[in-house]
């Protein structure tokens, strides 16, 4: 698994252009709870893991947006 990069809370839109695309993917690509195929995410917190979606253990499912190892997001691409 790629080492985080740790991506400060950013108020000021300049800051932004300086993280590049790749380690914004990076950064979001460790947040799994986040993603939109997580069961996190699809429970709202609450249960257990079932089965399918991203996870801690396995990692990203394969129609997750983060699946392959390395991307690039946009400067307004979050994790929908």
């Amino acid at each position: 698994m790629a080492q985080r990069i740790a991506i400060p809370n950013i108020e000021n839109i300049n800051m932004k252009n300086h993280i590049s695309p790749e380690a914004k993917y990076q950064e979001f690509k460790v947040q799994w709870y986040f993603h939109k195929s997580s069961w996190y995410r699809r429970t709202n917190g609450e249960g257990y893991y079932d089965g399918k979606g991203c996870n801690q253990f396995t990692g990203c499912v394969s129609d997750c947006k983060f699946f392959k190892s390395f991307g690039k997001l946009k400067a307004n691409e979050g994790f929908d």
